[in-house]
């Protein structure tokens, strides 16, 4: 057997296609409760993923229990699509309870205006761009990297069970994707994708069949 069997075998994959018709309102979901403290943030590629990994200290609470925050990575084009359409890019806050369980916020990026938050990444980005794709991981400090612009995102979401969208696949996410997709500019969009090797400038999974699951959302109007 495949020593990730379960990324093709699974029932709870991830992505997923978001049919916004049919997602339900959940009126007992609430917000998602985030509090990040980043004291030194470092941006890294191995060719594959853009990440960012930091010194600090981050947690989301879903009901009660708390998830630490342990990276931030993108994806391009975007993994999760709404109605059938996929965006630019997708970001991904991974967060994980000592149980092992995790949760992730996930952001969509559609064209538009540049993003405040690719812009701080910007110096290191087109640095790591200029240093070979040889698989091995390359590092860049960010000197200054601030969270704070989340308190100011609309806070709706899409909330359903799935997995990691990459080996192991392992199905024990709590998946929360904010309903508003953000803008970024075409060149920020480009610059995400030059540290990656080639054949991983498209570094999205293919949206997995939902199985029965059911989409939740929350509102907070």
């Amino acid at each position: 057997m495949h020593k990730y069997a379960v990324c093709s075998s699974g029932k709870r994959q991830s992505p997923v296609d978001i049919n916004t018709n049919e997602a339900v309102l959940n009126k007992t979901l609430e917000p998602l409760d985030r509090d990040y403290h980043v004291e030194k943030a470092t941006l890294l590629t191995n060719g594959t993923l853009i990440e960012i990994s930091f010194v600090g200290k981050g947690e989301l609470k879903i009901d009660g229990k708390a998830y630490k925050l342990k990276q931030l990575h993108f994806h391009t084009p975007s993994e999760h699509h709404l109605n059938g359409v996929d965006y630019v890019a997708e970001l991904h806050q991974v967060h994980e309870a000592t149980d092992g369980s995790r949760a992730v916020v996930a952001i969509l990026f559609k064209h538009g205006p540049p993003s405040p938050l690719v812009d701080m990444l910007m110096p290191q980005l087109k640095e790591l761009a200029n240093k070979p794709c040889t698989g091995h991981v390359q590092k860049v400090d960010i000197p200054k990297f601030d969270l704070s612009f989340l308190r100011k995102w609309p806070r709706d979401y899409y909330r359903y069970q799935g997995s990691l969208t990459t080996s192991p696949c392992d199905e024990n996410v709590i998946w929360n994707v904010l309903c508003e997709a953000k803008t970024i500019s075409m060149d920020q969009a480009t610059a995400l994708s030059a540290p990656l090797c080639q054949e991983n400038k498209n570094n999205a999974r293919p949206v997995q069949p939902l199985n029965g699951r059911k989409i939740q959302t929350y509102d907070e109007v």
